[in-house]
């Protein structure tokens, strides 16, 4: 009987021992080790992590602003009541095309004023001629000739001013002849386009009282616009004039136009920490609107550090990892802090150091090997 009991005692030892060498194994095996058969082999390909230049590239939301000395905001020379509108929204006009007609009672009290300077500088003509032909009889002192011809000057002078506002109201020359000739007054006039282009506003309608403070018409050429963006103070650094930008554009199923910086500013607004960048676009087939958004995608300049090939790279769950090689046929999957990025490679800022082998190839199927081993 002693001797059963014995030999139980042996074989619970025994077993014991078989188990924990079982849990021992287990607890050593790394669930993210890979050791890769022929067939995996045949599908992979890797090399020793090297040093891979890069361009750092930002990407900056911007807009589509209108070229401002192609733009013109248009508004009426003198106050008055808007009764005719011919220029719509819209409609292409050339530098001179009537978009409006007002009716202005100020207008019509300055050609008044005209007419008035206009008879008076005839009036202190007339004086002065006679003033003239009385001196050459001795009938009237020099002083006296000389305040006649004092009298036309300031008269010429005060017509002269007249004229001019009547230049600032919209008048032409031609208009201002008729007046003179005439002596009738008009108290209309045209609201013109000062540019070539296309009417982009219209803040007006008839019947509407406008003064000259207004922006009755914007009008814009298109044919060429800007780019501008805000670039956070932090990475003017990598900007310098003339680097070559694709300009994304997602309202056309991200359209890349190709331009270069041509202007970086000069000052950083204090509120914002930003600074504006501009690229000038062609727009000849009129697809870029004004406010329209866009994404600049700036390259700058090279960086050079340990990257691998973005195929290298293997997500789980939102954080990447790459495969390192670590013995014969064996690889390790390695969590890693990715850098900046190009459509090829990418710099690894932390996990990988530069002459690791790592697998550039076919790491989708590594990561398979292992997710089938752990089942």
């Amino acid at each position: 009987m002693k001797t059963q009991y014995l030999l139980l005692f042996i074989f619970l030892i025994l077993g014991s021992c078989s188990n924990d060498n079982e849990i021992a194994d287990v607890a050593k095996k790394n669930p993210n080790e890979v050791t890769a058969g022929a067939d995996i082999l045949d599908q992979i390909k890797f090399e020793p992590a090297k040093i891979i230049p890069i361009k750092k590239t930002l990407d900056i939301p911007g807009s589509i602003e209108v070229k401002q000395n192609l733009l013109a905001r248009i508004g009426s020379p003198v106050q008055g009541r808007i009764i005719e509108i011919k220029g719509e929204l819209g409609k292409t006009v050339k530098q001179g095309d009537v978009l409006a007609v007002i009716n202005s009672t100020e207008l019509a009290k300055q050609q008044l004023a005209y007419i008035k300077a206009v008879q008076m500088v005839e009036l202190k003509t007339k004086a002065y001629e006679r003033a003239v032909l009385l001196f050459d009889a001795d009938v009237v002192s020099e002083a006296q000739k000389l305040e006649r011809k004092t009298e036309l000057s300031a008269a010429k002078a005060d017509m002269e001013a007249s004229k001019d506002q009547l230049f600032v109201m919209g008048m032409t020359v031609e208009d201002i002849e008729a007046i003179q000739s005439e002596t009738q007054i008009d108290a209309t006039t045209n609201i013109v386009a000062k540019i070539d282009g296309k009417i982009i506003k219209k803040n007006v309608n008839v019947g509407q009282v406008v003064d000259p403070t207004e922006d009755i018409f914007t009008i814009a050429m298109l044919n060429e616009v800007w780019g501008v963006a805000q670039v956070p103070e932090r990475q003017i650094g990598f900007l310098k004039e003339g680097d070559e930008i694709l300009i994304d554009v997602p309202a056309y199923e991200s359209k890349f136009v190709e331009g270069k910086i041509t202007y970086l500013g000069d000052i950083v607004d204090p509120v914002t920490r930003t600074v504006t960048i501009r690229t000038e676009i062609d727009n000849a087939h009129g697809l870029l609107k004004p406010d329209m958004l866009i994404t600049m995608k700036v390259s700058g300049k090279k960086i050079e550090k340990v990257g691998v090939p973005i195929n290298a790279i293997v997500s789980i769950d939102d954080i990447p990892n790459i495969f390192v090689k670590t013995g014969e046929n064996k690889f390790l999957m390695r969590p890693v802090t990715l850098g900046i990025k190009n459509k090829d490679a990418v710099h690894i800022d932390d996990g990988l150091l530069e002459g690791e082998e790592v697998v550039i190839d076919g790491a989708f199927h590594l990561n398979n090997e292992r997710l089938y081993a752990k089942e």
